[in-house]
């Protein structure tokens, strides 16, 4: 069976870690609930499409499964990972279903991932021009002349002044925002079909953050590449992205066109998300900035996992999973709530 709806769709993708063997800093500063059978689902019935030649928004809270999600996309699930369930379809294909031999002709020159820690990326003994170049080397077979000057070029694209001399400096040479320009400029690199961006200005200054969020989207409609975009901010995706997917504690609530999403956000979650950003346009009024409760996040909860923390819970919300379904165009929720509301 192939998926050709978008270029990357993740259908019912479950992930389980041993509950014995988690590791806080491998899964954004997880904190579990009960455990079953000694493993805990991190990852539950994860389902969305990035579409072709487009920008999609992956946002929650730290502990909701974002970055699990890139790295499962990627085959770069931890050790003691394992997935349980799904598919994740690219370009016909299912990536959990290719051995690590078709997946590393996949990375690189089909889809390419930007990682949060920038430095941690680079390699310091190597100077940045000839990390660039060495990706034209691997992935498109240039001579080392031939790549390091594509590699000088595309640093230059990529708003680097005297692109030529920074070719030749080491990586804590630069500044933070100079290294995610050499960074995606690596990632670009090899022109990839999918660009996995997860929250690429960690620790950049928000002068520079804007910066590197417009280069992405310049970087998008020069190449038509698509971008998964994974990040907590909110203004960001308004900005940025077409479509959105909401997320929490591995569990999808909402998924929607950017202008739906934040003119009618359906999820008692998205709503509290979105009433927790200080609007500046309504600055005249006293600031009011809706709190959500501050339980811990808990992935034990058999019905939907925002249970313990929503002011809205009703009783089948802690027994039974609500299923996402569709409630306007292209916008889809996973709330009991919305059941009751369209019966009344």
């Amino acid at each position: 069976m192939k998926q050709d709806h978008g270029l990357l769709r993740i259908e019912n993708l479950s992930v389980t870690f041993p509950s014995a063997g988690l590791v806080l800093s491998e899964i954004e500063g997880l904190r579990t609930g009960p455990a079953r059978d000694g493993k805990v689902t991190i990852l539950d019935e994860v389902s969305f499409a990035v579409g072709r030649n487009e920008i999609t928004g992956l946002v929650g809270e730290s502990g909701s499964g974002k970055t699990l999600t890139s790295l499962t996309v990627m085959g770069f699930l931890p050790p003691s990972a394992q997935v349980t369930g799904g598919h994740v379809w690219f370009q016909g294909m299912d990536l959990l279903r290719l051995g690590e031999g078709e997946m590393q002709r996949i990375r690189g020159q089909q889809i390419a991932m930007i990682f949060q820690s920038t430095r941690s990326a680079l390699n310091p003994l190597m100077r940045v021009g000839d990390q660039v170049a060495r990706a034209y080397q691997i992935q498109r077979g240039m001579s080392p002349a031939e790549a390091y000057q594509q590699a000088v070029e595309i640093l230059g694209r990529m708003d680097i002044p005297q692109a030529e001399r920074r070719a030749r400096a080491y990586p804590h040479q630069l500044s933070g925002g100079m290294c995610q320009r050499v960074l995606i400029a690596m990632m670009i690199a090899c022109e990839p079909a999918l660009l996995i961006a997860d929250e690429p200005t960690t620790g950049l200054d928000v002068t520079i953050q804007a910066q590197i969020f417009e280069l992405i989207k310049d970087v998008q409609k020069a190449t038509e590449a698509s971008i998964l975009l994974i990040t907590h901010d909110l203004g960001v995706i308004a900005e940025t992205c077409r479509y959105v997917v909401v997320m929490y504690a591995g569990q999808v609530m909402e998924t929607a066109p950017v202008e739906s999403l934040f003119a009618r956000p359906l999820h008692p979650y998205t709503q509290r998300l979105l009433q927790s950003v200080l609007r500046v346009d309504r600055a005249v009024e006293i600031p009011q900035v809706a709190m959500i409760p501050s339980d811990e996040v808990t992935y034990g909860v058999v019905g939907c996992r925002f249970a313990p923390r929503c002011s809205l819970v009703l009783p089948r919300c802690w027994e039974e999973r609500p299923l996402i379904r569709e409630w306007g165009p292209e916008h889809w929720a996973a709330c009991h709530r919305l059941d009751v509301a369209n019966c009344e």
